[in-house]
């Protein structure tokens, strides 16, 4: 069955949802700045469904002011504001408070930029359904398992981060390393004895760090599968080839629900499933020896531009 939530992001996917209403309803615009309200003040602006503007506020970024000022705007309420740092913080404080909320990503301006300026464009574009890209923010019962998901991909990195600087390490003084064996208890003092006494309290170091922030990553990668199977989709999923129990654990957040994709094939793309195509000749080397992108290929007949192409070849 059906939500009423999958079913308006069903709408939004197949671009069916324009923002239209009846009677003067209000576009508030909540927009601090370039990432979307990292800032200690937020610009807070509202017009009409006319396009006619009700007035501008300039308001302290904490989630009580901001709900405050939400709710002296009479009757239905859009809001929409920028992707950033604090997009998914707004989006869980004003949902309850209005009608509907959008995320919008928005591109690098080289006009005037301000508060203001930002706040009115935003809501003008919601008001004519001229946002391309909304992002997703509803977590629903994920909310947890993204939280956790973050974190293990975060102790990945610094993971990743510790085992490059060791072989850097063993590298700069002529050691060659490959494989994993280097980061292992039993493997380590080999290539420790490798290393002049000036580098070896370095290696050291690095190894305990190493081994400090692997324990974390091991614990961060328990809880993180434990909250996944406390879903029972993550079984379903799991029985998938190709989709073990971290795949799984980190994609359930992001997807949340199948029924935002307008067709199955855009779901399997978004999910990293999808056919890729590349080619090696998309690129030309020049005399000078830089590169460019090759000329398309076109079929003769449907370029109107063939005659002359041919000359310029020619």
């Amino acid at each position: 069955m059906t939500t009423e939530l999958e079913a308006t992001l069903a709408d939004y996917a197949a671009g069916n949802y324009r923002g239209g209403a009846v009677g003067d309803r209000p576009y508030p615009a909540a927009s601090g700045s370039a990432d979307g309200g990292s800032s200690a003040r937020a610009g807070f602006a509202v017009i009409g469904e006319s396009g006619k503007r009700q007035g501008s506020h300039v308001v302290e970024t904490n989630g009580q002011a901001l709900v405050e000022q939400l709710k002296t705007i009479t009757g239905k309420r859009n809001v929409v504001f920028e992707e950033g740092t604090q997009s998914r913080w707004l989006y869980e404080i004003l949902s309850p408070h209005a009608e509907e909320i959008v995320v919008a990503m928005v591109s690098e301006s080289r006009g005037q930029k301000s508060d203001e300026r930002d706040a009115f464009r935003l809501a003008e574009q919601l008001r004519t359904g001229a946002i391309k890209t909304r992002v997703f923010k509803e977590v629903g019962e994920y909310k947890t398992l993204g939280e956790l998901g973050r974190t293990h991909a975060m102790n990945v990195q610094d993971v990743v981060r510790v085992q490059n600087r060791i072989k850097a390490l063993l590298r700069s003084r002529g050691v060659a390393v490959a494989g994993k064996s280097v980061y292992s208890e039993q493997g380590r003092g080999e290539f420790l004895e490798k290393l002049p006494n000036a580098s070896r309290a370095a290696a050291t170091m690095l190894y305990a760090q190493y081994d400090a922030v692997e324990a974390v990553r091991r614990r961060a990668e328990k809880g993180l599968v434990a909250e996944a199977h406390r879903h029972p989709m993550s079984r379903v999923l799991e029985s998938c080839p190709g989709l073990g129990p971290i795949r799984v654990a980190q994609m359930m957040p992001i997807v949340v629900s199948p029924a935002r994709f307008r067709t199955k094939r855009q779901f399997w793309s978004y999910c990293g499933l999808g056919i890729v195509m590349r080619s090696t000749s998309d690129w030309i080397q020049n005399k000078e020896g830089g590169w460019r992108r090759a000329e398309v290929q076109k079929t003769r007949g449907l370029n109107l531009n063939q005659l002359e192409t041919s000359k310029v070849r020619g």
